[in-house]
């Protein structure tokens, strides 16, 4: 049985996955993979802007608020 480098074996794990990219040539199957992890990113960013956009949304509620509380009691 011969020993097949640790790439070649990743790749193949990752063309059982998706079959689609089975014989591509490797600069467009490169290409492809870059372009995926790209878009992970810019997801798991855009998640991340949205929970500090949330929480900052509910610091200027409570901010008013506090506000509120504070003219109520002619401060």
């Amino acid at each position: 049985m011969k020993i097949q480098p640790v790439a070649r074996l990743t790749k193949r794990l990752e063309e059982l996955r998706i079959p689609a990219v089975n014989g591509l040539p490797d600069d467009i199957y490169h290409m492809l993979h870059h372009s995926f992890v790209g878009i992970l990113k810019m997801r798991r960013s855009i998640e991340a802007a949205n929970i500090q956009l949330e929480a900052s949304a509910k610091a200027v509620e409570e901010s008013r608020q506090m506000l509120t509380r504070l003219q109520r009691q002619h401060f």
